[in-house]
């Protein structure tokens, strides 16, 4: 018989990954918001769960790391974010997200993994950094054909398809110091480590792309690395 859940707590003084009695905000069936949001933690675990079933359909290259990392929910990252080894959501953000933005999200942040921008990112600007790697992250998804460029800069996503093939060090470069005028959503290492994240919402779709561009050195150079890195046992997801 699944353990009962507690029945509903109100956010006060949030942990990281648990409230002030030292339960998780997955264990209650609703939480309730300092704004008042009510939250049916039952239903946005089901919805998580329908997402991570999604995607590993749609891009089964998502599966193993859906299995392997481990979902923190907690309020402080205003949105989600990743360190590589677990993806950190906050409750009241994905809540409000559709199922395809939830979708997203997830893919936005195990995009972050597979591309392996913690270790690229190391000794890097930090704003900089985010948004060089969510051009890549993104550019990626569309190119795939995951989701639809259309829908991500309807969203005011870091999405321009000048950097198709382009590696995250060569955006990193390319980009200005100062961040564009759309929502900011990295949500890598840096931003789960500092209390921040920068992850954005979206919506599944066809996509573009047709997968045979020609990839700069250093986009090929990235994926080579990270899988190396993978066989040798640095990543460990």
């Amino acid at each position: 018989m699944a353990e009962q859940k507690i029945t509903t707590q109100k956010v006060l003084e949030a942990g990281w990954d648990e409230d002030q009695n030292g339960k998780r905000w997955e264990d209650y069936e609703t939480i309730v918001c300092p704004d008042g949001t009510v939250i049916d933690m039952v239903n946005l675990l089901e919805e998580q769960h329908r997402a991570m079933a999604a995607l590993t359909h749609l891009a089964p290259m998502f599966g193993g790391f859906i299995s392997k990392l481990r979902f923190i929910y907690t309020f402080h990252v205003r949105t989600q974010a990743t360190d590589g080894f677990n993806i950190f959501v906050n409750p009241q953000f994905t809540n409000e997200l559709d199922f395809t933005g939830k979708c997203f999200v997830m893919a936005h942040e195990l995009m972050h993994c597979l591309l392996n921008h913690m270790r690229r990112g190391k000794g890097h600007d930090h704003e900089r950094s985010n948004i060089a790697a969510d051009y890549e992250v993104n550019v990626t998804l569309a190119d795939i054909g995951l989701f639809k460029e259309a829908t991500m800069k309807k969203l005011k996503a870091y999405i321009d398809m000048k950097y198709r093939g382009w590696g995250y060090e060569k955006i990193y470069d390319a980009v200005k110091q100062s961040a564009p005028d759309s929502m900011d959503n990295s949500g890598e290492s840096k931003d789960a480590q500092k209390n921040q994240d920068k992850s954005q919402q979206g919506q599944q779709g066809s996509g573009g792309g047709s997968g045979n561009q020609q990839h700069s050195a250093d986009y090929k150079a990235g994926w080579k690395q990270a899988i190396e890195d993978w066989k040798a046992g640095k990543i460990t997801v």
